[in-house]
C-alpha cells in the first residue's frame, strides 16, 4: 500500500492534516467540557454559558471538517484504488496470453471487484482511521498532562499492556483473510461456470442441478466469511473489555486525586472522556494493525512478475516447424510435427476433434512456448519472440466472436479512430453486411446479432486491421455455405496475404486454391 500512497503523496498528506485538525477539535472540546463543569461548580453562568458557545462552535466545526475528510477520503481511495486496478490490467496485458487464460474469468473479477473492495476498507481506510487514533491518542495524552502527571503515567502503563495484548491474535487474523480471499474468489468464479453452464443443465432437464451447486458454492463462502468474522469480532470484543477496564482504572485514580484536592472537580468529566478516546483508540489502533496487516497476501496479487526480454518478429516471415511436440501432462497432442509455412501462402489446417488443431494454432500465435522441438519465424525461435510482435503482425478470427455494450462503430473498429467510413464500408461490402452501414452509431449488445452476423463483424475486425497475415480458427462456421465460399475466396485469390484456416470441414469448392492441406491424425486431447 505503501507504494500507491506514496503515488498521492501530497493529496494523502494534505488528508493527514486535516485528520490531525479534526482529531485537535474534537479532544479541546473535552478539556472545554471540564472548564464548563468547573464553572458551573462554581456558578459562574456568564463564563459557563461563554464555554457553552465555545463547545457547541467546536462540534460544528467537527463535523463539518468531518464531511470534508470523508468526501476527500473517498476520492482519494478510489484514485488509489484505479491505480491498483489498471497495475493488474497492465500485468495481464504485458505477459502472455496462455498465462490469461490460465486465470477462470471468475477470478479475475473477484480480484478486480472484491480483493479490491478489502484493499479498500480493510487498507487504505484502515490506514486512515489508524492516523485519526494516533492523533486522537497524542491530543488526549497532552491534555491529561495539564491535569495531572500521575494520570498520563497510568495511561502510558495501560498503553503498553493493550498494545501487546492482540499480538498473538495477528497470525490467525492474517489466515482467517488469506482463505476469506480466497472464498471470494471461489464464489465469483463457481457462480461464474454455474451461469456460463446453465444452458447445458437446461436441456438435459437438470436445472435442479445449479441450484444445488450455486446453494452449495454459496455455503462454502459463507462458511469462511463466518470464521473471518468470529476472528475479528472476538479480537474486537477482548480489546473492548481491556479499554472499559483501563478507562475504570482511570476514572478511580481522577476520583481519589479529586477527594484529595490535587485537581478539580470538573476535572472528571474530562478525564473520563479523553481516556475513553485514548482506549478505544489504543484499542482501534491494534485492530487496525492486525487488519492492514492481513491485507498484505491480497496486495500480493498486484504485484508484478519479473517480464523475460524477448526478441520482436519485425516481419512476418516462413513458419518452420521442425518435429514438435506438445503435450498435456503425460498426453501427446502434437507429435512431431513438421510443416513450413510460407509467406504467401495458403494453407487448410483440418482433423477430426481431438486431434490437436487448436494447438497447433496457438503454436503458430506464440500462445504457447512449453513445446519440444524447433519453431522457427525466419531464423528466430517462437520462444525466443515476443509472443505480442506475432498476433501484431496477424489478424486472427475464432469461432465466438464477443459483442460490447457500445454502438456498432466501436465494435467493428474496436475504438479505433484512424479507422474511417470508407474503410468500414469497404470491408462490410467483403462479408456481404453493407446493410450495417445504417446502424453504424446504433447501441447494440450481445442479443442485437444473429450467431452468422457475430462471426462476421469478427471478420471485418480482422479485415480492418490490415494485415497480411490472416488465420481462421473455425472462423466461417457459423456463416451460411454462400458467404463462407465468398470470404474464403477473396483470401485465397489475394496474391499478398498469407492465408491459414482451422476447420472441422473444408469447403470443396475452396480445396483447389489451397497450396497445402494439412490433414492432423487423431488423438485423444
Amino acid at each position: 500500500m505503501r507504494t500507491y500512497i506514496l503515488k498521492y503523496k501530497y493529496e494523502n498528506l494534505v488528508h493527514i492534516i486535516l485528520l490531525a485538525l479534526n482529531a485537535a477539535i474534537f479532544v479541546s472540546a473535552s478539556v472545554t467540557l471540564a472548564l464548563m463543569t468547573n464553572q458551573l461548580v462554581s456558578k459562574q453562568i456568564q463564563s459557563f454559558l461563554a464555554l457553552l458557545g465555545l463547545e457547541v462552535g467546536l462540534y460544528v466545526i467537527y463535523l463539518v471538517l468531518n464531511y470534508i475528510i470523508t468526501v476527500h477520503q473517498a476520492k482519494l481511495i478510489q484514485k488509489m484504488s484505479l491505480v491498483i486496478r489498471l497495475s493488474y490490467l497492465s500485468k495481464i496485458t504485458h505477459h502472455s496470453f496462455s498465462e490469461f487464460r490460465k486465470i477462470d474469468i471468475g477470478e479475475h473479477l473477484s480480484v478486480l471487484n472484491n480483493d479490491i473492495q478489502l484493499i479498500e476498507s480493510n487498507g487504505f481506510t484502515s490506514i486512515y482511521i489508524l492516523c485519526s487514533t494516533v492523533f486522537t491518542t497524542l491530543f488526549s495524552i497532552i491534555a491529561l498532562l495539564s491535569y495531572d502527571v500521575r494520570i498520563v503515567l497510568l495511561v502510558i502503563l495501560l498503553t503498553l499492556c493493550l498494545t501487546y495484548l492482540p499480538k498473538p491474535f495477528a497470525t490467525k487474523m492474517k489466515k482467517a483473510m488469506e482463505r476469506f480471499s480466497k472464498a471470494n474468489e471461489e464464489l465469483v468464479s463457481g457462480i461464474s461456470d454455474q451461469l456460463y453452464g446453465y444452458a447445458d443443465v437446461y436441456y438435459a432437464s437438470r436445472k435442479h442441478i445449479f441450484l444445488r451447486q450455486v446453494k452449495s458454492i454459496v455455503e462454502d463462502y459463507i462458511s469462511q466469511k463466518i470464521i473471518y468474522t468470529k476472528r475479528s469480532t472476538s479480537t474486537e470484543t477482548l480489546m473492548s473489555l481491556f479499554s472499559v477496564i483501563a478507562q475504570m482504572l482511570i476514572l478511580l485514580l481522577t476520583g481519589l486525586l479529586i477527594i484529595f484536592g490535587n485537581i478539580a472537580v470538573g476535572t472528571i468529566a474530562s478525564v473520563g472522556q479523553i481516556s475513553g478516546n485514548i482506549f478505544n483508540s489504543l484499542s482501534t489502533i491494534n485492530q487496525l494493525q492486525v487488519t492492514i496487516k492481513s491485507v498484505e497476501p491480497i496486495l500480493r496479487k498486484f504485484e508484478d512478475y519479473p517480464t523475460v526480454s524477448k526478441s520482436d518478429l519485425p516481419i512476418f516471415q516462413d513458419i518452420n516447424f521442425k518435429n514438435v511436440r506438445y503435450s498435456f501432462g503425460e498426453n501427446a497432442i502434437i507429435k512431431g510435427f513438421t510443416q513450413t509455412f510460407k509467406e504467401g501462402g495458403k494453407y487448410a489446417i483440418t482433423g477430426c476433434s481431438g486431434s490437436g488443431k487448436s494447438t497447433l494454432l496457438n503454436l503458430l500465435l506464440g500462445n504457447l512456448k512449453d513445446y519440444e522441438g524447433k519453431i522457427l519465424f525466419g531464423k528466430l525461435e517462437s520462444k525466443e519472440i515476443d509472443e505480442n510482435s506475432i498476433v501484431s503482425a496477424c489478424a486472427y478470427v475464432g469461432s465466438q466472436t464477443h459483442i460490447y455494450n457500445d454502438t456498432l462503430r466501436n465494435n467493428l473498429t474496436l475504438w479505433n479512430d484512424a479507422i474511417t467510413d470508407t474503410h468500414i464500408k469497404e470491408a462490410l461490402e467483403r462479408v456481404n453486411l453493407l446493410s450495417f452501414l445504417s446502424r453504424i452509431d446504433e447501441q447494440v449488445n450481445d442479443g442485437s446479432f444473429s450467431e452468422g452476423q457475430k462471426q462476421r463483424i469478427g471478420l471485418i475486425r480482422a479485415f480492418l486491421k490490415g494485415s497480411s497475415v490472416v488465420i481462421f480458427d473455425e472462423a466461417t462456421a457459423n456463416l451460411d455455405h454462400d458467404n463462407a465460399t465468398r470470404i474464403e475466396y477473396q483470401l485465397l485469390s489475394d496474391p499478398d496475404i498469407t492465408f491459414i484456416t482451422v476447420t472441422h470441414h473444408l469447403i470443396k469448392e475452396s480445396e483447389p486454391y489451397f497450396d497445402k492441406i494439412v490433414r492432423l491424425g487423431e488423438s485423444d486431447e
